[in-house]
């Protein structure tokens, strides 16, 4: 299986995140297959081909993707992803459950979708600290590789 992991960081929490799930990703893959990191802004329709999965996570930015993430989406190609399994994340403080419903994490997993993606698991959220600038609170990073290994249980069921 070939993962990509794409991210978006403005202080270093998303990808943070995104490290701790490429990392239970390839753990539990074992060395079948690979798992490559790459920067939102770096990506490129080429890096789609051949992924059997991507996961993708930004911060939530004024209760919406940052500005400079929603150009990614627009320079993809229509279907790029088709019938690719795909999951989403943000970096986000604790928000009331009201405006927890406008996370960047349900529009990435939105723009996912449309780009032909199929959804695994419901978009996810990890907390930060003080609004913005993290640090992310404790157990976040753990919770994050468990949340990897929740998406490969589900993948590997679908196989």
């Amino acid at each position: 299986m070939n993962a990509l992991v794409v991210y978006h960081s403005q202080f270093g929490n998303t990808r943070q995140v995104a490290a701790a799930i490429a990392a239970a990703i390839a753990e539990r893959l074992q060395g079948a297959g690979t798992v490559r990191t790459i920067s939102a802004d770096q990506l490129a329709a080429a890096d789609l081909q051949g992924a059997d999965l991507v996961v993708m996570g930004t911060p939530t930015h004024k209760m919406n993707l940052p500005e400079a993430v929603r150009p990614v989406f627009d320079q993809l190609p229509r279907r790029s992803l088709r019938g690719v399994p795909v999951a989403a994340f943000d970096t986000s403080y604790e928000m009331s459950a009201f405006l927890a419903r406008f996370t960047a994490a349900k529009r990435v997993d939105r723009n996912l979708r449309k780009l032909g993606g199929k959804r695994l698991v419901p978009p996810e959220t990890f907390h930060v600290q003080h609004h913005h600038e993290g640090p992310l609170y404790d157990g976040e990073v753990e919770r994050a590789k468990t949340w990897a290994g929740s998406i490969l249980a589900l993948l590997s069921g679908c196989g």
